[in-house]
């Protein structure tokens, strides 16, 4: 089984600003064409069909076996070839988890909520206590660093580690889940916030949202 990823920009859609162009969240007050359109042209270009989630910055991880209704969740998981795992952010991460040997893969949406509530811990788990996973790799989406990432009073709720100030570092949230859970990985070392190539609600407020994408195919 082959794995393939893919995490989107903002570009290449047709939404018109403050969502320009390649919006793929319907809860964002978005013209719903423009977003369909938008998913269509994604679904077109990695050749399979797309499983979107219900998220709801929480730790609940949904397993599938075929395409359904977005369910209300933060992490999807499958072992079926040719359906892509699709998470969307606008400054969360997205955590992007596969073992070949075990044709298991697993999409995550790891924000401050669901990082501090051990999403990622949860997944690794899964996959390795239900499916026997021993050789998990993850890919981390861009997502806001610690320097543009100032939660103010909120900075009392988390660990010292974490925190410069009242500045929160959340990929190091993820990234100590990974490591606890023997988990290799690739970060892309973009931070949302800085990049206009990347939505971002902490820059822009009103704005769209990017995908973090994960499917097999056959080899």
């Amino acid at each position: 089984m082959r794995v393939r990823y893919l995490i989107t920009n903002r570009w290449g859609g047709v939404s018109k600003a403050p969502y320009h162009t390649l919006n793929l969240a319907m809860h964002v007050q978005d013209d719903p064409k423009s977003v369909q359109t938008n998913r269509q042209i994604l679904a077109k270009k990695i050749g399979h069909p797309i499983q979107f989630a219900d998220q709801i910055h929480g730790d609940r991880i949904w397993v599938l076996d075929k395409l359904i209704a977005p369910p209300r969740c933060d992490g999807l998981l499958t072992q079926k070839a040719g359906i892509a795992l699709a998470i969307l952010s606008a400054d969360c991460y997205g955590v992007l988890l596969f073992d070949k040997e075990t044709s298991t893969i697993a999409a995550l949406h790891a924000g401050r909520e669901g990082a501090s509530t051990g999403i990622v811990s949860k997944a690794i788990r899964l996959m390795q206590e239900r499916y026997a996973s021993r050789n998990i790799s993850a890919f981390l989406s861009p997502g806001i660093c610690q320097k543009c990432y100032d939660i103010g009073n909120l900075a009392k709720e988390y660990p010292k580690r974490f925190l410069h100030g009242s500045h929160l570092d959340v990929k190091g949230m993820i990234e100590e889940q990974l490591r606890e859970g023997g988990v290799e990985w690739r970060d892309f070392g973009i931070c949302t916030s800085c990049d206009p190539n990347y939505f971002s609600y902490r820059r822009d407020g009103v704005t769209g949202r990017f995908a973090s994408l994960i499917w097999m195919e056959e080899a």
